[in-house]
């Protein structure tokens, strides 16, 4: 049976969430408050407004803007719908089909799900400990619906040692028009010895995967990345462009590839020496055995090279909201591909950068349906 919990118990879970977040994670949070006008820094605006509105003096006292809105019950509907759209640190993507022509909604409705209405939210004071017995919150718009689990965990603070209870989400973006979906989730916190396995992350996976096609009763299929690198490379005016790559050769040598900062994104070795031949096509014309010796060379590392992981990055004509993902092929037992998003210097915190990354590689073709799971 799940249980309520007191009202200031559960506020604190918001504040202890959020107040481990980085300054620039709390900023983004604070220009929100002032964005959905729930917060001012603006003395004489709080004259005369409502009270649902709370004045601070210092834009850069972050702390004292997250204890106060985190434990005030008028602000839980803000930090539920900021969950939903926040940027996280790891997606899982997949491609669905449904097996029946009935709206997902009302699978959701049908095993008690809560809808989120933005404006109208009200906590039940509950947070589950487990997957398998969370209810989850969803949000539907007219491209994707949004199902989120938030489990109750907790970490030892190295400094202290005390124990601290933190929310932990998890979303699952279903879009509804291209037929692919992410599991969205974020690194966990210290556990009392400071080492997060691996198997506590492909233990949601999985259990999402089963949610999915227990309740919503999907077809799920593995991502196919097998073109990813040629089609990022051939799509030359596009502003999505390789990063780094990590090669493995077949003797079992390995190496990091960066690509250059300037506007030349080819991969050095394999990249440029192809790139060579072709702006210096008359010479090698001439040579056209070595020319040949050397494209069956190439051939040959590219077929028995195999890539772990390559870096990504959306070129922004402002380099601060130039963003960067890491794609890890063959991932939790060589089944899955992960996307990582990496923070950097980007100041783009929320989902659209991870609803723009998705698309692109679905849409391009870099990632197409694989094998059904």
């Amino acid at each position: 049976m799940r249980s309520p919990m007191e009202e200031r118990t559960f506020l604190d879970f918001y504040k202890n969430t959020v107040a481990g977040y980085s300054n620039g994670v709390m900023s983004s949070i604070c220009t929100l408050l002032v964005d959905k006008n729930k917060i001012t820094f603006e003395a004489q605006r709080s004259l005369g407004d409502s009270d649902d509105l709370l004045y601070f003096e210092s834009k850069r006292d972050f702390k004292k803007v997250i204890t106060e809105t985190t434990t005030n019950i008028k602000f839980a509907n803000f930090y539920e719908n900021w969950e939903f759209i926040k940027l996280y640190k790891y997606s899982l993507p997949l491609f669905w089909e449904a097996k029946e022509d009935k709206p997902l909604e009302d699978y959701l409705k049908e095993i008690g799900g809560n809808a989120f209405v933005p404006d109208d939210f009200i906590p039940e004071y509950v947070l589950d400990t487990t997957l398998k017995e969370a209810t989850p919150l969803y949000w539907i718009t007219e491209e994707a619906i949004f199902v989120k689990f938030v489990l109750q965990k907790s970490y030892i603070q190295p400094e202290t040692f005390d124990q601290i209870d933190y929310r932990y989400p998890i979303v699952i973006y279903i879009d509804l028009k291209n037929g692919f979906l992410e599991i969205r989730y974020d690194a966990n916190r210290y556990n009392s010895n400071g080492i997060v396995s691996n198997e506590a992350y492909e233990s949601i996976v999985t259990e999402c995967i089963l949610w999915l096609k227990n309740n919503l009763h999907l077809n799920l299929y593995t991502c196919n990345h097998a073109n990813i690198i040629a089609i990022i490379n051939d799509r030359q005016n596009d502003d999505v462009r390789m990063y780094k790559q990590m090669m493995q050769m077949s003797t079992g040598a390995s190496a990091e590839l960066t690509a250059s900062e300037n506007t030349d994104y080819v991969l050095p070795f394999i990249g440029e020496l192809r790139e060579l031949i072709d702006e210096n096509e008359e010479i090698f014309n001439q040579a056209e055995d070595v020319k040949t010796l050397l494209l069956h060379y190439l051939d040959d590392k590219e077929e028995t090279a195999s890539y772990p992981y390559i870096y990504i990055k959306w070129v922004k004509p402002v380099e601060s909201q130039s963003y960067i993902v890491k794609v890890t092929f063959d991932y939790f037992s060589r089944k899955y591909t992960l996307l990582q998003h990496i923070t950097g210097g980007c100041k783009d915190l929320g989902m659209e950068r991870m609803n723009d990354a998705i698309k692109y590689l679905c849409e391009s073709g870099s990632f197409i349906k694989g094998e059904e799971i």
